[in-house]
């Protein structure tokens, strides 16, 4: 019982590691698909809220509402709950 809790305390640490350095190296990098490929939660998340069209139809202007400041702001507990579902996973099959 206690190795269990171990590892999930371990996979938990992971999951923040691994989102803090995909996160931090995403704002670090000039290449918009680079940085959406890296912080693919944010690219989820952002892509579930719709965005309204402030410019005319041949040119159209996408505006940020606060749904895609509260996703971006999800984004980082979503990612850190994924990373460390896998990393848990990847603990198991190696212990086992």
């Amino acid at each position: 019982m206690a190795r269990r809790w171990v590892r999930i305390l371990l996979a938990i640490g992971l999951g923040i590691l691994i989102t803090a350095v995909t996160a931090g190296a995403a704002f670090a990098l000039s290449s918009e698909s680079v940085r959406e490929v890296l912080f693919w939660p944010n690219t989820v998340l952002q892509y579930l809220v719709p965005a309204p069209n402030i410019g005319p139809p041949d040119h159209p202007v996408y505006e940020g509402t606060p749904l895609n400041l509260l996703a971006f702001s999800a984004s980082f507990p979503f990612a850190v709950i994924v990373y460390s579902a896998v990393a848990y996973v990847f603990l198991c099959r190696l212990k086992a």
